[in-house]
């Protein structure tokens, strides 16, 4: 494990919001956002998710097949549509979308679903950007699109970046941890060990297992080809949507990742498409997380981060749940999930745009949870 393992620190005279790593730059991409975010959330599908016990983001794998969907219907509904609950951890902690609709609803603010290539679709109005679904990575071929799918993505961070002065770009993907892995370790960013995971402790070995059959069916030339041709052979659609977007949206306004080890794959490929000639500017692009993912004992954002060539500004969103009355919440601080649905990046915006104390943040949470069922 690198050295820097556990390294996010407290911003200075806020305790509600950390620092992963590069302080310099947070302090400066601090000082961009002004007003309330754009919240978005790119649903997507990959068939990694259905290698049994790979993810617990669904209780069964047949109920990972909805995973994306009843989020995005839950952002938008405030409630499930297309099952009767809302994605649960096969040990009883609710989907982390609870903490999104809670920070959402305290910033009166109102979510955009895009769509970047879902198996299953939410019953709710969506962005479409005509990607497909993503096979599994051991396949060596994982995504299948077109030129206009890559056009649709550009034009869609220019679309959203007329929105509102800054954007928060959020993802469910369940399974995403894998594929993440394996995007990390094809740009070349050494990841084994270091990325987060549903499950407590981090299912390492059985993640590494996936990523090495997908990185042989690949044969990959090496992390200097196009990224483009890498995601395509051993990610998920999520990561090229939402890096092309943020690359897009970032010529016009501030962008947040929201997302942890998985945002920190798609900032690689961010950087790595810059380098290859996209027009973007990285010192408009962040990443925000929660507490559970940057002090992550079995994992390791900040020494990721520290790999990329840019600087990236990364925050996390100091969220405890060991006060919290209910039972199925207070399992977050055992390691269960920790992340999705862009709860950290919601969370961080609560409490850096509208100034929300993170005791109102928690009752708003567990008025959500109560209304869902999960307790």
């Amino acid at each position: 494990m690198p050295s820097d393992m556990n390294s996010a620190t407290q911003m200075p005279g806020d305790r509600r919001v950390g620092i992963v790593a590069h302080q310099n730059s947070c302090q400066t991409f601090l000082r961009k956002l002004q007003g309330t975010p754009l919240f978005t959330c790119t649903l997507a599908s990959t068939a990694t998710a259905q290698i049994p016990g790979i993810s617990a983001a669904g209780a069964t794998p047949e109920k990972r097949r909805y995973t994306a969907a009843l989020d995005g219907e839950a952002l938008i509904h405030g409630q499930p549509k297309s099952l009767d609950d809302i994605p649960k951890s096969p040990e009883g902690p609710p989907s982390p979308v609870v903490i999104s609709i809670a920070a959402l609803r305290l910033q009166q603010s109102y979510p955009l679903i895009i769509d970047a290539g879902c198996e299953i679709l939410p019953k709710t109005p969506v962005l479409s950007l005509a990607g497909r679904a993503g096979r599994c990575i051991t396949s060596g071929r994982a995504l299948s699109y077109e030129a206009e799918f890559i056009t649709n993505c550009q034009q869609a961070g220019g679309l959203l970046a007329q929105q509102a002065p800054w954007l928060i770009l959020a993802e469910s993907v369940p399974g995403g941890t894998t594929t993440a892995l394996a995007l990390l370790e094809g740009l070349g960013i050494q990841a084994r060990g270091s990325v987060s995971s549903s499950f407590p402790g981090g299912n390492h070995r059985q993640k590494e297992a996936v990523v090495d059959q997908a990185l042989k069916a690949a044969t990959l030339t090496g992390s200097s080809q196009p990224a483009l041709e890498i995601v395509r052979a051993i990610g998920d659609p999520m990561q090229p949507a939402i890096a092309l977007m943020a690359l897009e949206a970032s010529l016009k306004v501030p962008v947040v990742l929201g997302g942890g080890t998985q945002m920190a794959a798609v900032a690689a490929l961010i950087q790595r498409l810059y380098e290859q000639g996209h027009s973007g500017n990285l010192s408009n692009i962040a990443l925000a997380t929660t507490a559970w993912v940057a002090k992550d004992p079995s994992a390791n954002l900040a020494g990721i981060i520290n790999q990329l060539p840019f600087p990236m500004a990364s925050f996390y969103a100091n969220l405890s749940f060991d006060r919290s009355s209910i039972p199925n919440l207070q399992r977050y601080e055992e390691g269960l999930v920790k992340e999705g649905v862009g709860a950290g990046a919601a969370a961080f915006s609560a409490f850096i745009s509208a100034g929300v104390s993170h005791n109102r943040l928690l009752e708003e949470i567990e008025t959500v949870t109560r209304e869902l069922c999960c307790t």
